[in-house]
């Protein structure tokens, strides 16, 4: 699986809140089990709904959909809608900053 850094995302990555297929894909382009280290760091970290940094809205996501997944369920969607105007908001943040440090 093709995984895609922060620096990397743009604002047109993000899907659509109706659409949960790609929602999971959107979710899965980040791995929370390796960016933490194990399964319960991720856990934890999800758990904690930090929301802070950009990393923090992606591992929640990709933790919920894992579990969802694992669970046959799909609350991932409804976290998504919560998620999708910080993830917004967080994307777009880091393109400014980030056109901001090479114009200079």
């Amino acid at each position: 699986m093709k995984y895609v850094a922060n620096e990397d995302l743009k604002a047109h990555l993000l899907p659509s809140p109706e659409d949960p297929d790609a929602i999971f894909r959107f979710a899965m382009l980040f791995n929370g089990y390796e960016h933490f280290g194990s399964l319960e760091a991720c856990a934890a970290e999800a758990h904690a709904r930090r929301r802070e940094t950009l990393t923090d809205l992606r591992n929640e996501l990709f933790f919920n959909c894992r579990s969802a997944r694992f669970q046959g369920a799909d609350f991932f969607i409804e976290d998504y809608r919560e998620l999708y105007p910080l993830l917004l908001k967080a994307v777009k943040a880091l393109q400014l900053e980030k056109k901001t440090y090479q114009s200079e």
